[in-house]
C-alpha cells in the first residue's frame, strides 16, 4: 500500500518483503522467516533517490514528492507513519538496494564514517541508546570528479539542460551538489535509488521483549559489534601512538599536529576501518554514475577520461589499492596546524618522514600482544606519495601521471566514444596517498 501515493514510501509485509530481504542477507532472511511475522507486523519499503538525507543529527527523514527527503516529524508526514516508526530516533532499517553514506560535513570537508552496501545497518546504534552526529545519505556522499569541472562556460550548458541551478563546483567538496542535482532533474534518464526495509514499532516491542525473537535480538546484537570496530580499533591505535610518541619526545623529534593527525588517519584506512577512495569501475551502487560520466563527455565537452571516486575499504585480501587526497581532507583534526601556510609539498614529506619512523619494527617490543595484530597489518602496507605537478620534489614524491601506470582502473573510460587522458593535473591529485598491500 503506497502511502498517500507517494511513490516511494509502501506498507509492507514480511511476506512482501522477505525475497528482497533475503537477497540482501541471507542469514537475516532465514532469522526473520523462522519468526515468521504475521500482517500484523508491518515494515514499509523506502525508495531514496540519489542525495536524499536518510539521517541527520539523530532525526530520520523520509523521501517526499520532491526527489529530496524531509524529517519524518514533518506534518507533511502522517500521523500513522510518525506513530509506527518514533521508537527510536533512526528505526531499524534493512539496505536492499545500491548503497548509502554515513558522513559528517564540517567546514567545507567531508569525514566518512561508513559506507554500507546491503545488510542490517540503518538505526543500530541508535537502537543500543547511542547517538551520533552524522548525516547518512543515499548514495555515496563522497563522490569526487578526477577531472576539473568548474569552467563556466561548460557548467552553463548542464544549467541549461537540466534547469540545475548549483554554480560551477570550485572545490572537491562541491562537487555532490551538482551531481545531486543532476540526477533529479526530469530530463536525467536513469531513476536511481536507494531501497530500505524499515521496521515498524511492533517489531521492535518483540524484538525487545519477546523470547520467540532472540535469534533477531542476537542478530542486532552481532551488528552493533560490527558497527564500533572504529571505536575499538582507534583504541588499539592510541595505545600504540602512546608508545611511538614517547619515542619521538626521547629523541627531540617535533611534527605538525596536522600531520600527526593525517597519519593515525591513514593508518585507519590501512586498517580497513574507514573508507579512502576509489574509482567507480562497472558499477552504480554509489549512484547513477555511467549517466553523470556521460553527460559530462557529451555535454560539458570535458576532455579527459571523466574518472569518479567513490568511497572504498582498503582490504587486505585486495590487491587493488585506494587513494588520499591531501587537497581534499576528510580527517577529524583533534589539534590546529602549527602554521596555516605549510605546503602540501611539505606536509608531504614530513608525512613521510613520520610513517617511516612509525613502522620501524624497534617500536614495538614494547607492545602487549593485544596491539600486536594491529601492527603486523600496518607492516603489511605500503604509503605511495603523488603530486600532479611536474617538478622535481625527490624519489619520494612522484608525479602523478605514474599513478594509472600500476593501476589501470583509472585508464578505463565507461563511455569509450573517443580516446581521452587520465586527468592527472586534478586537485585530488594535487597532493595524493595511495594505500595499498606490499608485494
Amino acid at each position: 500500500m503506497k502511502e498517500e501515493n507517494n511513490q516511494f514510501i509502501e506498507e509492507v509485509t514480511w511476506e512482501e518483503s522477505r525475497n528482497t530481504v533475503a537477497n540482501s542477507c541471507k542469514k537475516l532472511g532465514n532469522i526473520i522467516d523462522s519468526i515468521s511475522p504475521g500482517k500484523e507486523y508491518p515494515i514499509f519499503r523506502i525508495r531514496y533517490p540519489f542525495g536524499a538525507k536518510i539521517a541527520k543529527k539523530t532525526r530520520f527523514y523520509l523521501p517526499d514528492e520532491h526527489k529530496s527527503s524531509i524529517p519524518i516529524t514533518d506534518t507533511k508526514i502522517s500521523q500513522k507513519i510518525r506513530e509506527q516508526l518514533n521508537y527510536s530516533p533512526i528505526p531499524l532499517g534493512i539496505i536492499t538496494h545500491n548503497n548509502v553514506e554515513t558522513c559528517l560535513e564540517i567546514d567545507n570537508k567531508v569525514f566518512c564514517a561508513a559506507f554500507h552496501g546491503k545488510g542490517f545497518d540503518i538505526g543500530i546504534w541508535e537502537h543500543f541508546g547511542w547517538t551520533t552526529p552524522y548525516t547518512i545519505t543515499s548514495g555515496a556522499r563522497s563522490l569526487y570528479m578526477l577531472p576539473k569541472i568548474s569552467e563556466t562556460i561548460s557548467h552553463k550548458k548542464l544549467k541549461n539542460v537540466f534547469g540545475i541551478s548549483a554554480p560551477p563546483p570550485k572545490r572537491l567538496f562541491d562537487q555532490w551538489q551538482v551531481f545531486t542535482q543532476l540526477a533529479n532533474s526530469p530530463y536525467f534518464s536513469k531513476k536511481w535509488h536507494c531501497e530500505l526495509i524499515v521496521l515498524s514499532n511492533k517489531w521492535f516491542d518483540k524484538i525487545k521483549n519477546d523470547s520467540a525473537w532472540q535469534e533477531l535480538r542476537l542478530y542486532l546484537g552481532q551488528q552493533g559489534w560490527l558497527h564500533c570496530e572504529y571505536a575499538r580499533k582507534k583504541s588499539v591505535l592510541d595505545v600504540i601512538w602512546e608508545v611511538f610518541a614517547r619515542n619521538l619526545n626521547a629523541n627531540n623529534l617535533k611534527f605538525d599536529p596536522y600531520v600527526i593527525d593525517t597519519l593515525k588517519h591513514l593508518l585507519l584506512i590501512g586498517a580497513g576501518v574507514l573508507p579512502a577512495s576509489s574509482p567507480a569501475i562497472n558499477t552504480e551502487n554509489s549512484g547513477p554514475i555511467k549517466e553523470i560520466q556521460t553527460i559530462y563527455e557529451d555535454i560539458y565537452h570535458l576532455q579527459n577520461i571523466p574518472t569518479i571516486m567513490q568511497p572504498k575499504y582498503f582490504r587486505a585480501n585486495d590487491n587493488s589499492p585506494v587513494y588520499y587526497s591531501l587537497q581534499n581532507p576528510t580527517l577529524l583534526e583533534s589539534t590546529p596546524k602549527l602554521k596555516q601556510t605549510t605546503s602540501i609539498i611539505e606536509t608531504i614529506r614530513n608525512l613521510k618522514e613520520l610513517i617511516d619512523l612509525f613502522i620501524e619494527k624497534t617500536h614495538w617490543q614494547m607492545l602487549e600482544q593485544p596491539a600486536q595484530p594491529f601492527c603486523e597489518t600496518i607492516n603489511k602496507i605500503r604509503f605511495d606519495f603523488f603530486h600532479s605537478d611536474t617538478f622535481a620534489y625527490g624519489p619520494h614524491i612522484r608525479p602523478s601521471t605514474e599513478i594509472p601506470k600500476s593501476d589501470l582502473s583509472l585508464r578505463h573510460d565507461t563511455t569509450k566514444k573517443q580516446v581521452r587522458k587520465f586527468a592527472n593535473n586534478g586537485s585530488f591529485l594535487r597532493g595524493c596517498v595511495r594505500i595499498m598491500n606490499r608485494i
